[in-house]
This record gives C-alpha cells, structure tokens and sequence, in this order.
C-alpha cells in the first residue's frame, strides 16, 4: 500500500464510481483469471478479438469509457468499446488490426486496460 496521503476524488457529477483494471489477452484461448487486475468485475473472450466485461454491480448510467493496449513491440492494433447494456452490466472491447477483430498473442507483458467511469445516480448536472 503507498505510504502517501490521498485526496478525495472530486467531480462535478454527483456519486461518481470509477471501476479500472486490465487483463493479459491470451492468444486464442480463454483470458486466466489470475491475469485480472482490479476489482468490480470480471472478462471473457467472446471471439477472436472479442471481450466482454462483466461489471459486478449495475449502473444505470456510464459517463464516459477509456480502453488501451499496452504490448511490448511495437503492433498494428488498437482498442474499440462497444455499447454498455446496463441491463446485463456488460461492455465489449474489440481488439482490431486494420477493422478486422484480432486475437492478441499471449505473452507475459501484453495488456488491454480501462477504466469506466460511472454515475450511482440516474441525476446528472446541467452543462456550465
């Protein structure tokens, strides 16, 4: 644990929760548990370069979803969300190479990172 004194989060958005993690794609096969970082949620792979996350509570409203990858040569691929289902508590992350979903190949420092960040309210506060 960091040996600091941390600040409070502070948004205009009343009752923010932010959930972030990452986890190691693996090739072809399913993504290993025990590669999850962060808490609130779980993964699977749904196709070649499909995943869907899992979150463990239900918001009704998301704010606003940042997705990566982090791979350590240099690749030709980024990250696409696909639409929250706040009623199933699931996102998807598309991994493409040139619009085609693509797996990425296992190794010990590939990644894919997000962090969501959701109201707790169905309220949200005038633009200004």
């Amino acid at each position: 644990m960091a040996a600091r004194n941390l600040a409070p989060l502070r948004t205009l958005n009343r009752d923010v929760i932010p959930i972030m993690g990452s986890f190691a794609p693996n090739g072809v096969l399913t993504v290993v548990a025990s590669s999850r970082k962060g808490c609130g949620w779980s993964v699977a792979r749904t196709s070649a370069g499909l995943f869907t996350i899992t979150f463990t509570d239900k918001y009704n409203n998301l704010l606003c979803f940042q997705h990566s990858i982090r791979h350590p040569t240099a690749i030709d691929l980024k990250t696409q969300a696909g639409v929250y289902t706040a009623a199933n508590k699931t996102i998807t992350i598309a991994v493409l190479a040139i619009a085609v979903a693509t797996d990425v190949t296992a190794d010990a420092n590939a990644r894919i990172d997000f962090v969501a960040w959701f109201s707790n309210t169905a309220q949200t506060p005038n633009a200004g």
